[in-house]
């Protein structure tokens, strides 16, 4: 088992969605206040259901057997070597896979894995010659100990253990590395004084936030902080799922599902590098750029600029003030503050974490150890989802539809199989062919030959 500290953290990197609304004593930390303040907001919202009641979480609780849709373009590999590696990204070490819904001998495909099939996948590959695009189906049997098991993983909340391993790894570099690193890390963070002090006064004052002035500096200190980029991707995610009423959205709410295509198509049109590049760090659209293609995309019936900047900005604020500061210390006092590494991590050591995860994959000769800094993670976290018997894991920071499979529970109980994809009355259909003799190995395979994440930071 993780020791007690180790343990710790990785529950505080997941959401447990089965007590999700229940309420905090009076007494509790303002962060676990606000925490389910946010919570009830975004529950309240017209998709905001959906956070606790979709078709996966019904599946997980009555099902005997769970079915997941897995796209790749190494069918031959897998197939030759029988066997299928997990990856790294926001599912931290499992099969990155989506839900499908059982209708007879066929399974109808969440409408993010359609997205996928349809139009992700081709994106990726448009430019790699040979490459063939297959779906395989999961059949995963959920023992009866393991129902009800809604634990997400918060890819957010994990710059703690960021930072924890990047301790334990440290000797992998040398003392003027490590100096070269802490060094680049603090003066980033220097360089972000003005945003991050913007964020500790809004919230702990409770002011309202001036969104002119916040928006300004937030696009302006993205470069520094590449982690900004993923928790505006996140917030522009939210806003979307929870608040579109376009009929597509409804379409797929009525089956239980959040509606995905919008912000996806969004990322791609407004930040085309991401076709090449799967690096949310360059998500930094203005707000002007986001309403122009909501408008255009007519995804909302009265769209409400207002009301998305406010949720925006409110939603950024409390983000880097739980996600990237120690929420046990007050506000920072940057006039007075001692900018050395050491003093830095006392402050805001979910930051640190967070910005030296992905300064190590462009950091000098370190690209070459990284593997090991995501093997470590997985190791981690296969061992913390095998205590609390988590099988499917999924995307905790909004259940969207992005699961995953653990490869290294124990006595894992599963079937694979080919299959044939293909539409009907607008909807995208899977059928089992063959059944394929595959083995789920708890091993991860190299970042260099991951679809989302082919190339570094």
């Amino acid at each position: 088992m993780l020791p007690t500290d180790k343990f710790s953290e990785w529950a505080d990197g997941h959401v447990f969605y089965n007590m999700y609304l229940h309420t905090p004593s009076q007494n509790s930390p303002k962060c676990l206040l606000d925490e389910n303040a946010w919570r009830v907001r975004m529950s309240e919202a017209p998709n905001g259901h959906l956070l606790t009641k979709n078709a996966f979480f019904d599946d997980i609780k009555n099902s005997e057997k769970i079915y997941l849709a897995h796209t790749t373009s190494s069918l031959e590999k897998v197939l030759e070597t029988k066997s299928i590696f997990s990856s790294g990204g926001c599912l931290i070490g499992s099969i990155y896979c989506t839900p499908l819904s059982k209708e007879g001998d066929k399974f109808r495909m969440h409408n993010l894995g359609k997205y996928i099939v349809d139009t992700e996948a081709p994106i990726i590959y448009k430019n790699i010659d040979g490459k063939k695009i297959d779906t395989i189906i999961f059949e995963i049997t959920l023992p009866d100990h393991t129902k009800n098991n809604l634990v997400g993983i918060d890819y957010l909340r994990l710059g703690e253990v960021h930072y924890s391993i990047y301790k334990e790894l440290e000797y992998l570099l040398s003392s003027k590395e490590r100096y070269d690193l802490h060094n680049i890390i603090t003066n980033d963070v220097k360089n972000s004084i003005d945003f991050l002090s913007l964020c500790n006064n809004y919230y702990t004052s409770g002011n309202k936030v001036d969104k002119r002035i916040f928006f300004e500096t937030f696009h302006n200190t993205v470069k520094f902080l590449p982690i900004l980029g993923y928790l505006y991707f996140e917030a522009v995610s939210e806003y979307l799922m929870l608040y579109q009423d376009n009929e597509e959205a409804k379409k797929y709410a009525k089956l239980g599902e959040f509606y995905n295509p919008s912000y996806k198509d969004l990322m791609y049109s407004l930040q085309p590098l991401l076709k090449k590049n799967y690096k949310l760090s360059y998500f930094n659209p203005s707000i002007d750029d986001l309403a122009s293609y909501i408008i255009e995309r007519k995804i909302f019936s009265n769209f409400d600029l207002e009301q998305m900047t406010d949720y925006l900005s409110e939603r950024l604020v409390f983000w880097v003030n739980t996600r990237l500061f120690n929420t046990d210390k007050k506000i920072v006092d940057w006039r007075k503050f001692r900018w050395d590494f050491d003093n830095l991590v006392e402050n805001a050591k979910p930051l640190v974490g967070n910005l030296i995860h992905r300064e190590l994959r462009n950091f000098g000769r370190y690209p070459s150890f990284y593997f090991y800094f995501d093997q470590t993670k997985a190791l981690q976290i296969w061992n913390y989802w095998n205590h609390m018997d988590v099988i499917v894991p999924f995307n905790g920071v909004f259940p969207k539809g992005e699961i995953g499979i653990n490869p290294a529970y124990p006595d894992l109980e599963y079937k694979v199989y080919v299959s044939k994809v293909f539409n009907e009355n607008g909807l995208t259909y899977i059928k089992p062919e063959n059944e394929i003799e595959v083995d789920i190995v708890p091993k991860l395979v190299d970042l260099r030959f991951t679809v989302m994440r082919n190339n570094t930071k």
